[in-house]
């Protein structure tokens, strides 16, 4: 839920697997003056939720989403690198240093196994629909074809 830790209320009922948050005006408040968006945070009042609920509405099974499990490992660092992304992780509204990590080796992978089934990353999709970086391309590779038969 939103929030910086503030006291809001949540009552979850076993049975059903509703929650609701209750969010007073301080914490709105709090919410905001903490650097959160409106379209962040909850609004004051009573809020009732359901676990599974936008699932349902989307016609999707839970067993369709599979989320990747997380596995504790224990793995050696250059300091320079756990130094950079603690430091990354102590700014405001930043992930902590360990879900950084994760990301980033996520992207790393991703990317690579984009490489791996020949699709082009969107990025590239991006530049290469785009007719002035195709222009730079053309005069970059005329220049170095110059350059070689001056060489």
């Amino acid at each position: 839920m939103p929030g910086t830790g503030g006291s809001m209320s949540n009552k979850r009922s076993k049975k059903s697997d509703k929650i609701t948050v209750v969010v007073t005006e301080e914490e709105f408040n709090a919410d905001l003056a903490a650097g959160l968006d409106e379209d962040e945070v909850l609004p004051p009042g009573r809020h009732s939720f359901q676990r599974g609920s936008f699932l349902k509405r989307q016609g999707i099974d839970s067993g369709q989403v599979a989320l990747p499990a997380k596995v504790r490992i224990s793995i050696n660092l250059d300091q320079d690198i756990v130094t950079y992304f603690k430091e990354r992780a102590a700014r405001p509204n930043a992930a902590p240093y360990q879900t950084q990590i994760n990301n980033t080796l996520r992207e790393f992978m991703e990317r690579d196994q984009m490489m791996d089934s020949e699709t082009l990353p969107i990025p590239a999709q991006e530049l290469l629909a785009d007719p002035r970086f195709i222009d730079a391309v053309a005069e970059r590779v005329l220049s170095r074809k110059a350059a070689s038969k001056n060489g």
